[in-house]
């Protein structure tokens, strides 16, 4: 691995080793990930101010699709629960979903129902039908 590599992909290979880190008490390591944390709350919130998404009083209701890596839950520590909860202070109505498939079938899913929307037929609307998981935080 090269580290002077700044993509993602190279950044959050190095996820599972931070984590380990602080499950075994690393205060530093402890640190990135509240940090990380903090910096995926204020990215969500910023989209959800921009589109409004929660309406003009904060507390309506959307989802929020939790999908990489980095959002899995590990031994000690759940990045994505984490990020839930500090969005939840500024946002109650957000609605954590884990996909339980793949994002690519999940987007196949999205462009079947507007093609069925399109065509005046009934989509699936279902979690269920989505074979997905609403979280709760």
């Amino acid at each position: 691995m090269n580290l002077l590599d700044p993509s993602w992909a190279r950044i959050a290979a190095l996820v599972p080793v931070v984590v380990a880190c602080a499950e075994a008490g690393d205060r530093v390591a402890h640190e990135i990930l509240q940090d990380s944390v903090e910096e995926l709350a204020l990215s969500v919130k910023a989209v959800v101010q921009r589109l409004g998404l929660c309406g003009e009083d904060a507390k309506g209701s959307f989802p929020l699709v939790m999908v990489g890596g980095v959002l899995e839950a590990n031994n000690k520590w759940d990045i994505g629960k984490e990020v839930v909860n500090h969005i939840s202070k500024s946002y109650p109505g957000v609605l954590p979903i884990r996909p339980k498939v793949e994002p690519a079938v999940g987007a196949a899913l999205l462009g079947w129902n507007f093609l069925l929307k399109e065509s005046h037929m009934e989509p699936c609307k279902t979690s269920e039908e989505w074979n997905c998981t609403v979280a709760r935080p």
